[in-house]
């Protein structure tokens, strides 16, 4: 009896454990099972202006763009930057051996104290031989010959003056220093050679903040801005945006400064250069951006990206991702469209999130992994 009892509990206690373990894979199962929640690309609506879709190619230029040169003869003793650097203005950039120059000023120096001793001492015997002809006791021929000599001095004095200039003036040749804030390019001359006014350009110093973006604008487009007022004769009221090499676009809009007075014969267009905010140094000269135009009085629309507009029977809408990312389907009236853009009439607000990639995988209602475009 008790050995049945005891098979009995043993069956009772392997039928619990195996149950028990079923229900633990069938959890693990269903787990498993569940799918993750699929990622889509969310983009927001944002005001942008869509009334010009002009877009022209660009060139970044320097506002100012110095080249250094030797102005006198010498043994380059330092070269005092890193090539590719930014230098401020007034850094002595190049150091040109100085020891002759600085003779020829101390001979300049001694030169016109000899030429002041010497027009001195004709003052006096000016003086005198005035005295004398008051009293009548010299001729005039005399006084005459006394003025003469002590102009001629004086003349002495002057050049010597002009020479300790000159002497000075070459003296601090020996330094060659930045005219401007900027960024300098390779040197062209190591130090220990011998360098002179031949020796053409040592470096050359191009301005960065702020910095130009030429283009070039057809005449109609260029017509079509004077006759709505964005360039009179006294204002240019235009701005500009510039989408990088990378597709990023520049973080400030630059503001047209110049238009040019004369449309090419041989292309038609007529430049202009805006010009940037250039803190950063993201844009260096010779760089290519695409330019577009804007007039800043022109009013701005809710947009949002024209692939995350779809149409049905029941008309355009947007899948939009609320914070706890939720898909819901939103019915929205459109406006102006462009190649990148479409204007929302109504149906969203400022910010709301919409999904531009992924659409294929998603439906209302559905939970979703979102994913902030870059574009």
């Amino acid at each position: 009896m008790k050995l049945r009892m005891i098979e009995h509990r043993m069956k009772t206690t392997n039928l619990l454990f195996c149950t028990l373990i079923g229900i633990g894979l069938a959890g693990l199962a269903s787990a498993q099972s569940k799918p993750a929640p699929p990622s889509v690309v969310v983009a927001p609506a944002t005001m942008q202006e869509l009334q010009k879709q002009d877009e022209f190619v660009g060139r970044v230029v320097a506002d100012q763009s110095v080249d250094l040169q030797a102005r006198v003869e010498g043994i380059l003793e330092e070269v005092n930057f890193t090539e590719g650097g930014t230098v401020k203005k007034s850094d002595v950039l190049f150091r040109i051996e100085k020891r002759k120059y600085a003779a020829s000023v101390d001979s300049a120096q001694a030169a016109l104290k000899s030429a002041q001793a010497s027009a001195q001492s004709d003052k006096a015997d000016l003086d005198r031989q005035q005295t004398l002809f008051n009293k009548g006791d010299i001729p005039q021929a005399i006084l005459d010959t006394a003025k003469a000599t002590y102009a001629e001095g004086q003349a002495a004095v002057d050049e010597a003056i002009a020479d300790l200039k000159i002497a000075q003036i070459d003296l601090d040749y020996t330094e060659i220093v930045s005219p401007l804030d900027g960024r300098i390019g390779l040197s062209a001359v190591d130090a220990g050679n011998i360098v002179d006014s031949d020796s053409g350009v040592l470096a050359t110093v191009s301005s960065i903040d702020p910095i130009l973006v030429s283009f070039f604008v057809s005449e109609p487009v260029l017509l079509r801005e004077r006759r709505n007022g964005s360039i009179t004769q006294n204002d240019i009221n235009l701005s500009t945006q510039i989408t990088l090499a990378d597709g990023g676009v520049f973080p400030s809009d630059g503001k047209v400064t110049y238009v040019g007075d004369s449309v090419g014969q041989d292309t038609g267009t007529v430049e202009l250069r805006a010009t940037f905010a250039n803190s950063d140094g993201v844009l260096i000269p010779g760089q290519f951006v695409t330019v577009s135009l804007s007039d800043p009085e022109d009013p701005k629309v809710l947009t949002v990206p024209r692939n995350a507009v779809q149409f049905d029977k029941q008309g355009y809408f947007v899948f939009s991702v609320d914070g706890k990312n939720t898909v819901h389907r939103m019915n929205i009236e459109i406006g102006t469209q462009s190649a990148t853009r479409t204007q929302v009439k109504s149906g969203l607000k400022e910010g709301d999130r919409v999904v531009v990639q992924g659409l294929q995988k998603i439906h209302n209602g559905l939970v979703v992994k979102p994913v902030d475009s870059q574009s």
